[in-house]
């Protein structure tokens, strides 16, 4: 084996030992604390001992799991300095990003100290933070006041994006507010460089109609862009092109380049005599590069914008320096270098974005012959590439969003052109003659066309721009990536059908529940679906918040969009906000009809009782409350079989109500109870949990809520009875799976958090 592999062994010894890091980065970030872990350090450390070429493997998988735990303990984990959620500390922060300024301003800073105790200079943590200040408050502001400090901690949902893995990422360790009126606000002198620059950006293109396009690609700051704009470029499949990444980045240093040549040109007769001892080609690209640095500098160094910086980086030195200068090789080594600066950014959906666009793209480099020149060709070439970006990038886009754009091929043809011949040396030229004369006119007739463009993109109607899909889970990714590599990169195309095929024949021979429940975790409030072959009965619609939050869009309409489920039912069971809050949202989401049948005079007016078959589950409402005036008591209380096991969905009913139910000796016995009330200690009382002898409880509740429910009483008597007890807080969202002869419960806050998430 080793005389077979003998040609690998010296000369990519740094190929392997990169693949090794890559990999061990990997496998410790995303499996570490499991089997997977163990079982492939094994078979590394087996196959490295039979065969010498895996040693480079096995020391670049050592350097990889060591760079995440060095990492992970420098930078990643909660300062040593133990914090009492309700005690105050003195705060020395930097204003980052200022998210909200309504009643206060609600902003992201960096701790730079914690009672006079020095956080990470290099990497310090951030926190989300609400100040009261009457002076405005901006990025780069340096701060001083008195926090109440506790750990960041969100609701955790399946199939839908998760805050605090997003928060890990970008190292939001704390969740804060300001005690007293104390603030000492200093302006930072490097942050005013920044700002300036912007607001000369904003200044420049204010009146123009497209402002909000021109302003983000230039600095890189979206905070101005409204939703809707960001909904729009994403439903075009465009939204890629206001991330600074690979693209901008490139743009940036090809302009550089010519400036650089154009300069050097004109200056030929003056340094001729010593320019023939230099290599002109390594000054054209050092001023590309400065100018990308500058751009990249400019922008904040936002993380997509400093990967692309880094790529750029290694290409340029194993071009000009390496003996093998190797498309591939930039690329792995690219990726060490990002790795070796942050392994957490695997956690980031852009760095896989950006390297298999790079991938791709040099692949297609690779393939496609070069023998005619001329427009045409060029045309062909960025039709071929743009075809390859599609297909290769579709599987990330599934993975990530639940969707693609219909029409993103077709306009990206258009748009990248446009943006790299057009849109961004036209903008850079407008910005640097403004320092010297008034282009208004030009940006005008500038903005007049390309607002004409954008507007005839904006008459596609909406159902051809983007398609929701259900979900593509990583297994699917996976066989997907691995049957493009066969195809694209091996002689055995044929084999790229076992992938697929794994996946396709895994996916139908895993047994499938009968039906599901699912309690959403939303804080204070409730969230149920009930779904059966497709199709969706939700009982409640959650909390609001602040009169304005929900959890209908960020929650369950995504979770129901990536399962494929239909909702054809609607119960709402009182016109409590924690209950009701979603309902202007849900109603926004086009589902009125779907309160026809229980509230067929509207979920004002109250449930209509009765038996009703959904899809051969038995739905029983009970009757409402007697001589009970009280908004809980006179709850919708729910009880769904299907005549094995049964779920209990009582709402907010007291132990009067209760007392009711159990008088009238209707069915109430139920495999899975939704506690009443959220576990308060007004309900579920003895003879009521006796009466419906479940299982499983599950609680409801917020974490460390104000009212701290479940109450502790309620948590022994459900375990007097023996009963399995799941709080929403502690577990997450809470999946019931039952088959026909059993069930399985899911917890979200363990299926999906990794080891550095865990409580």
């Amino acid at each position: 084996m080793d005389r077979f592999l003998s040609h690998l062994k010296q000369p990519f010894t740094s190929v392997w030992l990169s693949v090794g890091f890559v990999v061990g980065c990997i496998i410790t970030v995303f499996y570490y604390q499991t089997l997977v872990f163990t079982v492939f350090a094994l078979s590394l450390l087996i196959a490295s001992a039979y065969f010498k070429p895996f040693y480079t493997v096995l020391l670049g998988f050592i350097c990889g799991i060591c760079c995440v735990w060095g990492h992970f303990s420098s930078f990643y984990t909660i300062s040593p300095l133990v914090l009492h959620e309700n005690q105050p500390y003195y705060c020395q922060l930097t204003v980052v990003d200022v998210i909200s300024q309504r009643d206060h301003f609600y902003v992201k800073v960096q701790l730079n100290k914690i009672n006079q105790q020095s956080q990470s200079a290099l990497k310090p943590p951030f926190a989300l933070v609400t100040l009261k200040s009457e002076q405005q408050l901006e990025a780069g502001d340096d701060i001083s006041t008195w926090l109440q400090l506790t750990k960041y901690r969100s609701q955790k949902n399946y199939a839908v994006f998760d805050k605090e893995r997003y928060a890990f990422s970008e190292r939001i360790f704390f969740k804060g507010k300001q005690v007293g009126n104390y603030i000492e606000i200093t302006k930072n002198a490097d942050a005013e460089l920044i700002k300036s620059y912007r607001q000369y950006i904003n200044n420049i293109y204010q009146n123009s109609t497209l402002n909000w396009l021109y302003y983000p690609l230039l600095t890189g700051d979206r905070s101005e862009m409204s939703f809707s704009q960001k909904e729009e470029l994403q439903q075009f499949g465009i939204s890629h092109l206001l991330a600074i990444s690979g693209l901008h980045i490139g743009l940036m240093f090809s302009i550089g380049f010519f400036i650089t040549r154009t300069i050097m040109s004109c200056l030929n007769f003056m340094v001729k005599p010593w320019t023939q001892q230099l290599n002109l080609s390594q000054i054209y690209a050092l001023g590309g590069f400065l100018l990308a640095f500058s751009y990249v500098y400019l922008s904040g160094f936002i993380v997509s914008a400093t990967r692309a910086l880094l790529m750029l980086g290694c290409y340029l030195v194993i071009y000009f320096y390496a003996k093998q200068a190797l498309r591939w090789r930039s690329i792995l080594f690219a990726l060490v270098c990002v790795l070796l600066i942050d392994p957490f950014s695997l956690l980031n959906p852009g760095l896989y974005f950006s390297f298999t666009a790079v991938v791709i793209i040099f692949w297609v480099l690779s393939v496609i012959s070069f023998s005619a020149i001329g427009l045409v060709a060029i045309i062909k070439t960025l039709i071929i590439l743009q075809i390859a970006l599609f297909i290769g990038l579709l599987p990330l886009s599934l993975y990530y969003f639940n969707g693609v754009s219909v029409i993103g091929l077709a306009v990206n043809l258009v748009a990248i052109p446009i943006l790299g011949f057009i849109i961004m040396p036209s903008l850079v030229l407008f910005s640097v003659m403004s320092l010297l004369l008034d282009v208004s006119s030009l940006i005008g007739v500038f903005d007049y066309l390309l607002q004409y463009a954008y507007r005839s993109l904006t008459l596609l109607p909406v159902e051809y721009r983007w398609i929701d899909t259900a979900t593509f889970s990583l297994q699917w990714l996976i066989s997907s990536y691995l049957t493009i590599f066969i195809v694209c990169f091996t002689p055995w195309r044929l084999m790229g059908c076992f992938p697929i095929a794994v996946s396709f024949f895994d996916y139908y021979l895993q047994p499938k529940p009968v039906w599901q429940l699912d309690v959403f975790d939303v804080g204070h409030g409730t969230m149920v679906l009930v779904s059966k072959q497709g199709k969706g009965f939700i009982y409640d619609l959650g909390p609001v918040y602040f009169n304005t939050y929900t959890r209908i869009n960020n929650t369950l309409v995504p979770y129901l969009t990536s399962k494929g489920i239909e909702t054809e039912v609607t119960l709402i069971s009182h016109m409590d906000k924690d209950h009701v809050g979603g309902l202007a949202h849900w109603l926004q989401h086009g589902y009125h009809h779907t309160f026809s049948l229980l509230h067929p005079n509207g979920p004002e007016q109250g449930c209509k009782a009765g038996k009703y078959s959904f899809y051969n589950l038995m739905i029983t409402v009970h009757e409402p409350a007697e001589y009970l005036q009280t908004e809980n008591d006179n709850s919708c209380v729910v009880h769904i079989s299907d005549g094995t096991f049964s779920v209990l969905l009582p709402g907010d009913i007291s132990a009067k109500r209760e007392a009711q139910l159990l008088a009238r000796q209707n069915g109430l016995k139920s495999t899975v109870l939704l506690s009443p009330h959220h576990g308060s200690n007004t309900s579920s009382s003895d003879l009521f949990i006796k009466a419906v002898s479940p299982e499983v409880v599950i609680h409801s509740t917020a974490y460390k809520g104000q009212w701290q429910l479940p109450h502790r009483q309620v948590v022994a008597r459900f375990a007097d009875h023996n009963v399995l007890q799941y709080t929403t807080a502690a577990h997450g969202q809470i999946n019931i799976a039952f088959y026909q002869h059993e069930y399985t419960i899911n917890l979200a806050r363990y299926d999906e958090s990794y080891w550095f998430l865990k409580d």
